[in-house]
């Protein structure tokens, strides 16, 4: 239980206490991975959420190429996570059925992550409702703040392509 306390600090447990925190470690293991090391690929079914403990990981996405041959990509880094930040990633994994990863994890530097899978988390959130409905909250409010950026973006790109298009 060593990396419990280091949970605290994590937003997925906003307004948890260590002792609330605590019922969740059956449903936790602690993985090491290289500087080098892909923790998640984009595309690849997923049913475990991460928590960036210690270390440096990037995130980044396959951009196509337009005019090029098919199947023609290019990784783009989008993030970089510090474990300052205590980050946590991979959440659409427990929520939905058949989850495809949205991107590629890849660790820059020695990372300790800890996995929770779905059906232990879920299966802590039912047995303690009151620490899970906290839980499932703050996951609810990272999906809405990540909705509310990308639509920023869609924005931004609609108008920039139809300043283009103007031309």
């Amino acid at each position: 239980m060593p990396y419990i306390p280091h949970l605290k600090n994590c937003h997925l447990f906003d307004g948890l206490k260590e002792e609330e925190i605590v019922v969740y470690r059956p449903a936790t293991k602690l993985v090491s991975y290289k500087a080098g090391d892909t923790i998640m690929s984009e595309g690849e079914r997923g049913n475990t959420l991460l928590i960036l403990i210690k270390g440096t990981v990037t995130i980044s996405k396959k951009l196509t190429l337009l005019n090029e041959e098919e199947g023609d990509t290019k990784d783009k880094t989008f993030i970089t996570l510090t474990e300052e930040q205590k980050p946590f990633f991979g959440e659409m994994a427990l929520l939905m059925e058949d989850s495809l990863r949205t991107a590629t994890v890849t660790a820059t530097t020695h990372c300790d992550i800890v996995i929770m899978e779905k059906e232990s988390f879920l299966k802590v959130c039912v047995e303690h409702p009151t620490v899970g409905y906290k839980v499932m909250e703050n996951i609810a409010k990272k999906l809405a703040a990540n909705l509310e950026r990308e639509s920023k973006n869609v924005l931004k790109l609609t108008t920039a392509f139809s300043l283009v298009l103007q031309e």
